[in-house]
């Protein structure tokens, strides 16, 4: 017999990229392309589709760290607006890539374990 995961397990093993179920298998195949099964306990990953809900979290939780960057350039006022504009985006773009995998697996641990819970 074994033991069911909590749910902070399970949302942790999603956000390290594990499988929710054992913790130890890969979630993705690629950058954000989920897997069929986990290659160590072999629990299907068929029909959890996180949809829009990882898109959603990284633009929140992205924008809460680049408006006070913003601000703190427009405060300090030393560099001109080009300047700001480059490490605007350019911390944008690096937040949005390494936040975006991470909200897709705890969006699909989340949905595995809700699916878990029905059956």
């Amino acid at each position: 017999m074994t033991i069911a995961p909590t749910l902070f397990r399970t949302l942790e093993s999603g956000v390290r990229l594990r499988c929710p179920h054992c913790g130890v298998g890969k979630l993705f195949s690629s950058y954000l392309k989920r897997r069929d099964a986990c290659d160590n306990c072999g629990e299907s990953f068929a029909g959890l589709d996180a949809d829009d809900g990882p898109a959603w979290l990284t633009i929140g939780v992205a924008a809460h760290i680049v408006i006070p960057l913003l601000i703190f350039l427009e405060r300090d006022a030393s560099l001109s607006y080009p300047a700001e504009l480059m490490i605007v985006v350019l911390a944008t773009i690096a937040l949005v890539l390494l936040i975006l995998p991470l909200s897709k697996g705890f969006f699909l641990a989340f949905l595995w374990w809700t699916r878990r819970e029905r059956n």
